[in-house]
C-alpha cells in the first residue's frame, strides 16, 4: 500500500490449510489481518497460502522473514492429524516442548463443563513450544504462540475466524498500537450506474486526488468502490485531507455515488423515502423478489415500503398488477410498455407513492434476436409521472438479476433525489 521508508513495519499473512489452498474454503482470515493491520499502522504487502506440508510452510516463512519485520499465520494448530503448524514451528525456531499449566487447566476445565475428560487428541494441545510466547485462547482449544527472532515476530493464530479475531483484539492489537509512526486511515465510496472506465474518464486527471489520498478502484458487477488512504502522524489531518478528496469525488462524479464506506444502496433510498414521507411498492418479474428483500433489510423499512409482489407469469401480472392481454400480445412480458403497467398496476394496488418494477430476460435461455438473453426493462410510476429504462444485460443468470435489481433500486435512488 504504502512504500518502503515511511517508518511503518512491514508484514506479510501465510494462511495454512489443504481447505484454504483447494478452495473449500474461503480465507476470510487474511482479510481480516489486513483490514485491522493497517487501522494500527501496519503495511501488509502479501498474502501466501500454502498447503499442510511441512517443506511449504518453511519455504513460505523463511521468504517471508527476508523481507518483512512482522509475519501472521493462520491455521494449522488444530488437534487432527493434518495440523502440523506447531510442530513445524517448533523444528523452525528450534525449540522443545513443554506442558503448559495454563492451556491445561482451560483444557480441563472445558472438557469437564461438558462431562468429559480431555481426549487423547485434545491434549496434545497442551504441549507448547518452550520458545514461544502463548496466546492463551479462550474461545477455543488451540492457544496462539508467538515466537521472536533477530528483531523478527511471527504471530501463530487459530484458523478458526472467530479465535482468531478474538486473540487478535486480545494480544495484538495493544501490542501493535503504537508500532507504527502514522496511522493508515481509509475511506470507501461506493458508486453504482458507470463502469470503471467511464467513472475515471468522467473524473479527469487523478494527480489532484493522488496528492491528497492514495487512490484504489475496485470494481464488480454491480458498481465500483473508491478506496481513499492516506498515512498521518494526526487523526485530524487524516480526516481533513479524505474529506477533501472525497469533496474532489463528488464534484466530478457524485451523481454515481450512493453511499460511503458501510452504507447501503438500500439504506441511502430508506433515508430518502423517509425525508420525504413517501412510501413505496415493487413489482418483480426477472429479479424474483430481490429488489424486495434488499429494501426489507434495512431495520425500520415497514416506515415506507408496503408490499412487493413477484409476478413472474403473464397470468400473475393481469391478475395482480391489471397488466391487460392486449398489451402483453402486442409488445410481450419484456417490454417497455409492459414495465410501466406494472410500475402503475402496484403503486395503486398497495396504494402507495410509488410504483417500481422490473421485467427481463435473465437467462442463459429465453432470448431471441429481437430481445437477447439480459434485457431488461425498469419502470417507475408516481400517480402524474411514469419513466422507463432500458438495459442489455450479459448471460449469466445470477449476475443478472443482481445487476438489474442494483439499476432498479439506483434508478429509484436518481428519482428520489432529483424530484421534490
Amino acid at each position: 500500500m504504502f512504500p518502503k521508508g515511511s517508518g511503518n513495519p512491514d508484514a506479510e499473512i501465510i494462511g495454512i490449510g489443504n481447505e484454504v489452498v483447494s478452495g473449500l474454503i474461503q480465507d476470510s482470515n487474511s482479510k481480516f489481518l489486513s483490514e485491522q493491520l493497517q487501522t494500527v499502522g501496519v503495511n501488509v504487502s502479501r498474502f501466501t497460502a500454502v498447503g499442510d506440508e511441512e517443506s511449504a510452510i518453511v519455504d513460505s516463512l523463511r521468504s517471508a522473514l527476508k523481507r518483512v519485520e512482522l509475519v501472521f499465520i493462520t491455521g494449522g494448530l488444530g488437534s487432527t492429524h493434518d495440523d502440523i503448524t506447531k510442530t513445524v514451528l517448533a523444528r523452525f525456531f528450534d525449540s522443545e516442548f513443554r506442558q503448559d499449566k495454563q492451556v491445561t487447566d482451560h483444557l480441563n476445565d472445558l472438557f469437564k463443563a461438558r462431562g468429559r475428560e480431555v481426549p487423547p487428541s485434545v491434549q496434545s494441545q497442551w504441549q507448547v513450544p518452550e520458545k514461544a510466547i502463548i496466546l492463551y485462547n479462550e474461545k477455543g482449544t488451540a492457544p496462539g504462540l508467538c515466537f521472536k527472532e533477530k528483531g523478527k515476530t511471527v504471530y501463530v493464530l487459530p484458523g478458526v475466524p472467530l479465535e482468531m479475531e478474538h486473540l487478535f483484539e486480545k494480544y495484538i492489537r495493544p501490542t501493535l498500537s503504537s508500532a507504527g509512526n502514522q496511522q493508515i486511515t481509509h475511506r470507501i465510496l461506493h458508486t453504482t450506474g458507470i463502469t470503471e472506465a467511464d467513472l475515471w474518464s468522467k473524473f479527469g486527471p487523478i494527480e489532484p486526488l493522488q496528492n491528497l489520498a492514495t487512490v484504489a478502484s475496485l470494481p464488480s458487477h454491480l458498481g465500483v468502490r473508491i478506496r481513499l488512504s492516506v498515512l498521518t502522524k494526526d487523526e485530524a489531518e487524516a480526516e481533513s485531507r479524505l474529506d477533501a478528496a472525497e469533496a474532489l469525488l463528488r464534484a466530478k462524479i457524485g451523481e454515481y455515488i450512493y453511499g460511503r464506506d458501510g452504507e447501503t444502496l438500500e439504506g441511502s433510498i430508506g433515508k430518502l423515502l423517509l425525508s420525504k414521507h413517501l412510501t413505496l411498492a415493487t413489482a418483480e418479474s426477472c429479479t424474483g423478489g430481490l429488489i424486495g428483500h434488499r429494501l426489507t433489510g434495512v431495520s425500520g423499512s415497514s416506515e415506507y415500503f408496503l408490499e412487493g409482489a413477484v409476478t413472474y407469469s403473464n397470468q400473475a401480472k393481469m391478475r395482480r398488477l391489471g397488466v391487460k392481454k392486449e398489451l402483453l400480445d402486442q409488445y410481450g412480458a419484456v417490454s417497455r410498455e409492459v414495465a410501466l403497467a406494472m410500475a402503475a398496476g402496484i403503486r395503486e394496488s398497495a396504494g402507495a407513492d410509488l410504483g417500481l418494477s422490473v421485467t427481463g430476460i435473465a437467462g442463459p435461455t429465453g432470448g431471441t434476436k429481437e430481445k437477447p438473453v439480459g434485457l431488461t426493462f425498469i419502470a417507475l410510476s408516481d400517480g402524474k409521472n411514469s419513466d422507463c429504462h432500458k438495459f442489455v444485460f450479459h448471460q449469466d443468470r445470477a449476475r443478472n438479476k443482481e445487476r438489474a435489481a442494483q439499476a432498479a433500486l439506483n434508478l429509484l435512488r436518481l428519482w428520489l433525489i432529483n424530484h421534490e
